[in-house]
């Protein structure tokens, strides 16, 4: 096989090496000034049972031989070090052995190719190898100045061209039986790793456990696949992911998906510290890189997004990045799952994709078009993923709380009932003040929400007309108030909604042919009190706050009913950007009190809702 010439090495290099022989004679590894052997090389062969290590700077050879015998059928490791005219020579746990080479020149120029294991002129190397044979036998490791060298074939390794190469690793897996699914891989030539599907771990996969702080490894081949969420069609024209990760190598695969019967692609990945967003619409690609490397072993947060043939990449803080594909094809087919972390089989990528190795490091948040994609067994598949050390994998969160992970901390999201920071005090409809009170006026946190599903509450939600009066307080300029809608919500779904907006106060429905917002500009958000009156009447809506003054607007169109199959939500809802069509991307943060509908319905916020998350006691 050979390799790129030494680089760096006319003064010093170490190489090391493990190999298992059959045969007593052969080269071993060869490079020099030319291809035959005169002026400057170094050379490891096997000559009668011992390695003979010999290099020249150009006036006169070093020969330096092992005093060990190789053992025919055993891997051994040897080690060769030069520096200047002196280097030595170390087979496996042996005291090294030394030597100099002739002359006065203490430099060696390096123009062939690193040949490993013969050369295709070995017969004339014979004067200064040793040995005119080549090597017969295993090399599984070749270390160049302390740098692994991947032996596959390029571009997925190192190797340039060579002839004549088998497998050594046959039969290492005869024997092995990984369990629950997992099958052996010889990951070396006398060494083999289980791959194990995503929830089970251990060296035979034996053990159970769930995937809650996914953490990728490259050393064992670790990647996880996850279902487009839609059909393919969904994401033809438009694709949006956002990844909270943390690298701890410079290289590697984030996200991949592919058309097996087009070119088609999209890869997300790290070369040498930089992000990288690549994909092709089937007529030429692009690749978009970010402007400054990213630091290794700390958090990340990404952005990439695809409409038609254009993408952009953000990174942290970094500039965004914008980019255009070839040709003239809009659409991207994606007929593969979404491969996270790594794929199966490297050398069935596209090649343009760059995807050559897996990450090795934390994929903590992955989100599709605001969908969030858990990588979690059941909903995912995949090979070797293990958890980092993450306080969720052993949710800290009590009474059925939810962990969910924030960087290197968390939060809990705690049922109704619950409260505190783990979910530990326990509410019921009464809290535990200095005196034994209901929770009359809710607090909500942004991640908050109260459900009801009541039809007595539902149908005054719906039909031709909707009244209802809420007072509120705020200390966000952002943030849901009220929602009811279709789930999964369409382009033109039914609607109708309650909310913050920059400061103002925003009354908005679709009847099915087109939205209207009626908004009262104010600072709503200083943490006072307010009132809230909004009305609609068929296509007719009025807004009322406080003592600003009415505010009036219609639909458009000709639909005067609300048709809508979802449950009421209030303060906040699940999964608010994808539900709401971006409309809102958090919940209140503040309290709702005085809840009527109809004017003559008094909602029991926290008793009659049929669920909610985080909820509190308001302080007054």
């Amino acid at each position: 096989m050979t390799f790129e010439p030494l680089k760096n090495s006319y003064q010093t290099f170490q190489i090391t090496l493990e190999f298992k022989a059959d045969s007593e004679d052969g080269l071993l590894v060869y490079c020099g000034e030319n291809e035959h052997g005169r002026g400057d090389f170094i050379s490891l062969a096997l000559v009668r049972g011992k390695l003979h290590y010999r290099f020249n700077c150009g006036t006169g050879a070093a020969q330096i031989v092992a005093e060990s015998r190789v053992v025919i059928g055993r891997w051994h490791s040897v080690t060769l070090f030069r520096d200047g005219m002196s280097g030595w020579l170390r087979l496996d746990n042996d005291e090294p052995i030394a030597g100099r080479s002739q002359g006065q020149y203490t430099k060696i120029t390096f123009r062939s190719p690193l040949y490993v294991g013969g050369s295709p002129s070995a017969y004339w190397l014979v004067k200064a190898t040793g040995t005119n044979r080549g090597f017969v036998g295993c090399v599984q490791s070749l270390i160049v100045n302390n740098k692994v060298t991947d032996l596959r074939p390029w571009p997925l390794g190192r190797a340039l061209s060579g002839a004549d190469i088998g497998e050594c690793n046959d039969s290492v897996c005869d024997l092995v039986s990984c369990a629950n699914g997992g099958a052996c891989y010889a990951n070396r030539a006398d060494g083999y790793i289980c791959l194990c599907p995503l929830g089970f771990q251990g060296p035979l996969c034996e053990e159970s456990f769930a995937v809650s702080s996914p953490l990728f490894n490259e050393t064992v081949f670790s990647f996880a696949s996850v279902p487009w969420p839609q059909t393919w069609q969904s994401y033809l024209s438009f694709m949006e992911f956002e990844v909270t990760f943390r690298p701890s190598a410079p290289d590697g695969t984030l996200l991949y998906s592919e058309d097996a019967d087009s070119a088609d692609f999209l890869s997300i990945g790290l070369s040498d510290r930089y992000v990288e967003f690549r994909f092709d619409c089937g007529s030429g690609g692009a690749v978009i890189r970010s402007l400054e490397q990213i630091s290794l072993d700390s958090w990340h947060e990404l952005r990439v997004s695809r409409t038609a043939k254009s993408g952009i990449l953000q990174v942290d803080g970094q500039k965004p990045v914008e980019g255009i594909a070839e040709g003239a094809f809009t659409q991207i087919k994606c007929s593969s799952p979404l491969f996270v972390g790594g794929v199966p089989e490297y050398d069935r990528t596209k090649s343009q994709a760059g995807v050559l190795r897996p990450f090795t490091g934390i994929v903590q948040k992955l989100v599709l078009n605001d969908r969030p994609l858990p990588i979690t067994s059941g909903y995912a598949g995949g090979v070797n993923v293990a958890n980092s050390d993450h306080p969720c994998v052993d949710n800290p969160c009590a009474n059925g709380g939810s962990c969910r992970p924030k960087w290197d901390s968390y939060e809990c999201d705690c049922p109704l009932g619950y409260d505190g920071r783990h979910c530990q005090k326990e509410c019921g409809n009464y809290c535990l003040n200095t005196v034994t009170e209901a929770i009359e006026i809710p607090q909500f946190i942004g991640r908050s929400y109260l459900t009801y599903d009541n039809s007595d509450i539902l149908k005054r939600i719906s039909g031709s007309r909707t009244a209802l009066f809420m007072r509120f307080k705020s200390t966000a300029a952002d943030g849901l108030l009220l929602w009811r809608g279709d789930s999964p919500m369409r382009p033109n779904s039914d609607y109708l909604s309650v909310g913050l907006r920059d400061g103002a106060l925003l009354f908005s429905y679709n009847l099915g042919s087109g939205p209207v917002n009626i908004v009262v500009n104010g600072t709503f958000s200083e943490g006072k009190w307010h009132r809230v009156k909004a009305v609609r009447d068929g296509q007719s809506g009025k807004l009322t706050v406080d003592d600003y003054g009415a505010k009036t607007g219609r639909s458009p169109g000709k639909m005067r009913q609300l048709n809508i199959n979802g449950p009421l939500y209030v303060g906040g809802m699940k999964e608010i950007a994808l539900h709401t069509n971006r409309q809102y991307v958090g919940g209140l943060v503040g309290c709702v009190s005085h809840f009527t509908l109809s004017t003559d319905y008094h909602l029991a916020l926290v008793e009659d809702a049929a669920d909610g998350k985080n909820i509190n006691t308001c302080s007054t």
